[in-house]
């Protein structure tokens, strides 16, 4: 390479570095019109088009790089991120191994490859890479935070998860990603003194504070406030919002304050029928109001639940329409006979990082759902007509209202919900929903990844709900123990 070629290859990466997209491009491209198979050159440019979501031109200009340049492991790293972006896993997961085979030593390789193993399901390989990651770069708080994350999630390995998150403190002290996962950590584990501060960092993540609908208001921190309105809002989904709500009653009492609570608005009607008659006032979340202070949902906990015997209530306060539940549950009566439980069921997560551990397939539980003394009604959102239409070749209908349409009318959803005899779900909305109006029901959890931190380790009850009751995996992502068990006892 001459020395031209060099200083130019340089400056553009300094621009690439720099985030400067396009002085970093005409770089790359004017050394490529002077030499148009400089491997680096080429490879760079397909790295910063696959960053900037051209991850097709990307991968075709790093598998020129490599035709040029066979053995840089690098040059395989990056052609497996954008063979990622395009959702061909298998070629990436090749890509990554070729990678390492060139070098070992490639930290970063080890790094992704651990992540897509255990996106794939492989905790133990992705372990064994995470750790190899982290014996070549001990810095690599990434790696650190998602090895913490997969022992304690996947190989049930708690003691391990906290000695990573205590080098996380020490390396990476300020980054609010690994703070916030230790405080979920220590929550799951029953840890609230601890976790709740440590879950606060939520709010030093840029990406997470867009989320913040205060006002700009002081934070209340639990002291009393007679005489003055205390701004509550949801800060997270729908089902947070219902489960973070058990505590505003508590937060009334201890505040003394007149309440306004502020959900999305899909909550609104449900909230404000809940709380009519006490002097609390239900907003869309981000309504302008005059207030004296603020609190968010999810920061309640380290105010009114800081250990387990601050969870003394049942955590029912929702009410539902009345007349549209009572037209319903008459509804329901009728079809199902005076014989048949009228029982609703919701078996997927439509959550992005983890639904497919939480959920369950609809076929696998055919056999419980084939009891005679049960009238099933369907309450999963999105469509299902597919997943019932094969659930009818095992033998089995459930009764699916077209008319409620639960992903945007919550209070609809709440007045079918409590029309019910009992429900039988996997963790969505809808068992928050069941939990807050005091709705027997059956949570069908998963072990490992997929159990959010509000559900416990162990046992059948649940802290937040008293009627909500806990059939959990034997292993991860096997249901055959859960179906066996639904299938001797549904909720009643």
């Amino acid at each position: 390479m001459s020395e031209s070629i060099a200083a130019m290859l340089r400056q553009a990466v300094a621009h690439h570095q720099a985030k400067e997209h396009a002085a970093a491009r005409a770089g790359y491209e004017a050394v490529l019109a002077r030499e148009p198979k400089q491997a680096d050159a080429l490879h760079l440019l397909g790295v910063l088009k696959d960053q900037t979501g051209d991850h097709a031109g990307g991968l075709a200009l790093i598998e020129q790089a490599i035709a040029v340049q066979p053995d840089e492991a690098g040059f395989h790293g990056n052609l497996a991120t954008a063979l990622l972006a395009l959702g061909r896993n298998d070629e990436a997961m090749a890509a990554y191994t070729r990678a390492l085979e060139l070098d070992p030593d490639y930290a970063e390789g080890h790094y992704n490859l651990a992540n897509l193993l255990r996106s794939h399901g492989d905790p133990v390989a992705a372990r064994r890479h995470f750790e190899r990651a982290l014996r070549l770069q001990p810095q690599h708080a990434q790696a650190r935070n998602n090895l913490a994350m997969l022992l304690w999630e996947e190989l049930d390995d708690k003691a391990g998860a906290q000695t990573h998150f205590d080098k996380l403190r020490l390396i990476a002290p300020q980054w609010p990603v690994a703070r916030m996962n230790e405080g979920v950590f220590r929550l799951a584990g029953g840890d609230y003194a601890n976790g709740w501060p440590a879950y606060e960092w939520r709010w030093r993540n840029p990406d997470y504070k867009e989320r913040d609908w205060g006002l700009g208001l002081p934070r209340w921190t639990g002291e009393a406030m007679a005489d003055a309105v205390l701004l509550l809002w949801g800060e997270q989904g729908a089902g947070d919002q219902i489960l973070y709500g058990t505590m505003l009653e508590d937060a009334r009492r201890q505040s003394g304050a007149r309440l306004v609570i502020a959900v999305e608005p899909r909550l609104v009607a449900l909230f404000a029928r809940s709380f009519a008659g006490s002097d609390v006032t239900v907003v869309a979340r981000g309504t302008p109001v005059a207030a004296t202070a603020q609190c968010p949902f999810g920061s309640l906990g380290a105010i009114l639940r800081r250990s387990e015997t601050d969870f003394a209530g049942k955590g029912r306060y929702l009410l539902a329409d009345a007349l549209q539940r009572e037209r319903l549950q008459n509804e329901y009566r009728l079809m199902a006979g005076t014989q048949r439980r009228v029982i609703g069921l919701s078996w997927r997560s439509g959550n992005v990082t983890i639904g497919a551990h939480k959920s369950i397939p609809l076929t696998l539980l055919a056999p419980a759902l084939a009891r005679p003394d049960v009238f099933w009604v369907c309450q999963q959102y999105g469509d299902v007509t597919e997943e019932l239409h094969l659930l009818r070749g095992h033998g089995v209908a459930i009764h699916h209202d077209p008319a409620i349409d639960s992903m945007t009318d919550l209070d609809a959803l709440a007045a079918q919900t409590a029309a019910l005899d009992g429900l039988v779900s996997v963790s969505t909305t809808v068992v928050h929903m069941a939990g807050a109006l005091g709705v027997p029901t059956r949570l069908l959890l998963p072990r490992g990844r997929g159990r959010l931190w509000y559900w416990p380790e162990a046992g059948a009850g649940s802290r937040w709900y008293d009627s909500v009751s806990i059939l959990r995996q034997a292993r991860p992502d096997d249901w055959s123990a859960v179906v066996a068990a639904l299938e001797q006892d549904p909720p009643s």
